[in-house]
């Protein structure tokens, strides 16, 4: 006689299904971390119309003068460099504060290690590409007769021709600190969440929608929006942070020098403008092209925690 088999319900128990990552988290980051920058920038630009009512004795009641002297503020170089500081920083402490926070080693939260290995061009095809399609975009703004309403793209351009102090100051903190503090949040601690819950495409898209929003600006955001979009792309093809924010610290860098070296993206002439939109979406389309064709498989990003 057979020994009595065990209970078919032992043998077919299910598996417990793992959690599904939480996504308000991320979303609730970043409402603070927006909510910090506007706080802090309307005290600042408050302060700032104070000071400049008491120098120039103009009528708080004259709506013209307080009108013209609100869009001098626009284009301050301090102001725009004071702003600059606080995104960055805020930015920064809110990615190292979550990925504090998660169950998970901080460096793996981050995406911080060394992803798969990378040919040496690979650097700089992405850095060409990132800064082509910047190129591309902002010469297509001009030739369409948008680019008069930004005003973040022009204040960046007045800082960069203003003091060699201010100057120093936008390439430290717009370069360096923003370009790390922007990719280890959202392309770190916010695109990895968004990634596991929604997928790939979803998620960097969703992560690159947030960066653009940031931007609070008509013309700036979908550039931004744009640029997150590939820097998301080339977290995800190499399992890393490493690559985007080297792109993201030399595009700014070189966006900064040549606004203050070269001649103003509205001085050019129509038929620069469309020579550039051209040769750099070609540029922009073949660095993708042959990042793509690297011989490396992505790997699927790891749970994150909170």
């Amino acid at each position: 006689m057979d020994s009595p088999s065990e209970p078919a319900s032992a043998a077919t128990s299910p598996v417990p299904a793992s959690p599904r990552p939480r996504v308000w988290t991320v979303l609730v980051a970043f409402l603070l971390l927006l909510t910090g920058i506007l706080v802090v920038s309307v005290t600042v630009a408050s302060i700032a119309m104070a000071v400049e009512l008491a120098r120039t004795g103009v009528d708080p009641r004259d709506s013209k003068a307080i009108l013209a002297l609100t869009e001098q503020l626009k284009t301050m170089p301090w102001l725009q460099v004071a702003g600059v500081i606080t995104s960055s920083l805020l930015g920064l402490a809110a990615a190292l504060l979550g990925g504090f926070l998660s169950p998970k080693p901080l460096k793996e939260r981050l995406r911080l290690g060394k992803g798969i290995p990378l040919p040496a061009w690979a650097w700089g095809a992405a850095l060409v590409g990132c800064f082509t399609m910047g190129q591309a975009l902002e010469s297509l703004s001009v030739l369409t007769g948008v680019w008069d309403y930004t005003a973040s793209l022009k204040g960046l351009q007045a800082v960069s021709q203003g003091s060699f102090a201010t100057f120093a100051l936008l390439l430290f903190f717009g370069t360096l600190v923003a370009g790390t503090a922007e990719e280890l949040f959202f392309r770190g601690y916010v695109q990895t969440r968004l990634v596991e819950r929604w997928g790939r495409w979803a998620g960097i898209t969703g992560a690159a929608a947030l960066f653009g929003f940031l931007h609070l600006d008509p013309i700036h955001s979908p550039m931004a929006l744009m640029m997150g979009l590939f820097l998301g792309w080339l977290a995800e093809r190499t399992g890393s942070l490493r690559l985007p924010i080297f792109v993201h610290i030399l595009n700014n860098l070189t966006s900064f020098l040549l606004s203050r070296y070269a001649p103003s993206t509205a001085e050019l002439p129509t038929s620069v403008h469309v020579t550039l939109l051209a040769v750099c979406s070609l540029a922009f389309v073949g660095t993708v092209v042959a990042l793509r064709r690297m011989d490396v498989q992505s790997p699927e990003p790891g749970l994150a925690g909170p």
